[in-house]
């Protein structure tokens, strides 16, 4: 557990003790991580009253879904933070675990259910004496968290638009037969799931945060928390759109595969309907009676070689003038 103090004065943060952070003044920010099990009553002696029991629940949940609650003397935001991203070509699959805040004053405590979601970035920047942007509040300093979190969403962003370029590749090349469907389809699954199950209901839960929440916003903080709101429906928008474009593309190849197979056939039946007549005519000549007309004629070969050539130049006009070939 880490106890941050951010001095109203410098704008720079230090280490302290929990006795040092209750007697200080400025913003207090509190990082519990996993191992951490006497947390509760730490933050319960900073903040002077007692942490709601489902809310501590909540807070040891891994799997708590994006969730926003009040009560009296604090607010609770469940912000889910990305964990691990596999972004290969062929290949998506993104986690994420949930970071439960509780603001209250000048207190922010931050709750980790893995150590993936470690605040390392901002803090370790903080504490080499980096000011912190202002105002310096409790809802400022949670601003600046969520917004260093969302910039990792927004840097799928790019990985996005590669995956597409992938899979039409792979699904259009007209030299190849595309076999990987598993990977396809669950590379679409996980990317639905992804878009459902963390990036929507995240952003249902900031935009609730900000509508309803109880706390004074500085017209900057508000701002900040906004932009964070507009980068994850740009998130939400881009991983439907390539959601959308894998399923366009899966319709496309199936079309282009119709198209190919269409077009082999037409040659097909366009043989099939020279031949055919040509295979009449050696059928009958190739019968073996001993009397066929023609079959003792000096230049019958040539004759029935030159009709075939006659039927064949005739089809091959009716099909040009049907507009066939």
């Amino acid at each position: 557990m880490d106890i941050i103090h951010f001095d109203p004065n410098t704008m720079r943060a230090q280490g302290v003790t929990v006795d040092q952070a209750i007697e200080s003044e400025g913003v207090v920010w509190v990082d519990v991580y996993p191992h951490d099990n006497d947390w509760q009553k730490v933050v319960e002696k900073l903040l002077g009253f007692p942490l709601h029991e489902q809310h501590v629940q909540d807070a040891q949940n891994p799997q708590h879904p994006p969730f926003y609650d009040a009560t009296q003397d604090y607010e609770m935001l469940v912000f889910r933070a990305l964990t691990h991203t596999t972004l290969q070509l062929g290949s998506f699959q993104a986690e994420s675990s949930p970071i439960v805040f509780f603001i209250s004053g000048k207190v922010l405590v931050s709750v980790h259910a893995s150590l993936k979601t470690d605040c390392h970035i901002p803090r370790a920047r903080w504490l080499r004496g980096l000011p912190i942007r202002a105002p310096l509040t409790a809802m400022g300093l949670l601003g600046s968290l969520l917004s260093w979190f969302t910039d990792q969403y927004l840097n799928m962003r790019v990985p996005f638009a590669q995956q597409l370029e992938h899979w039409q590749k792979q699904l259009l090349n007209p030299d190849s037969r595309f076999n990987d469907w598993t990977t396809l389809l669950k590379a679409s699954s996980q990317l639905r799931h992804f878009r459902m199950g963390t990036v929507e209901p995240q952003e249902e839960t900031l935009d609730a945060f900000l509508d309803e929440t109880s706390l004074e916003l500085d017209s900057r903080i508000e701002v900040r928390l906004k932009d964070v709101l507009e980068h994850f429906t740009r998130v939400s928008r881009d991983t439907e759109t390539l959601q959308n474009d894998l399923e366009n593309l899966v319709q496309i190849y199936f079309s282009a595969t119709n198209q190919r197979t269409n077009e082999i056939i037409r040659v097909l039946t366009i043989a099939s309907v020279i031949f055919l007549p040509l295979n009449l005519l050696a059928g009958i000549y190739g019968m073996n009676f001993e009397n066929i007309p023609g079959a003792g004629a000096h230049f019958g070969f040539y004759e029935v070689l030159a009709g075939m050539m006659g039927i064949t130049i005739a089809v091959l006009w009716i099909l040009h003038w049907k507009r066939w070939l």
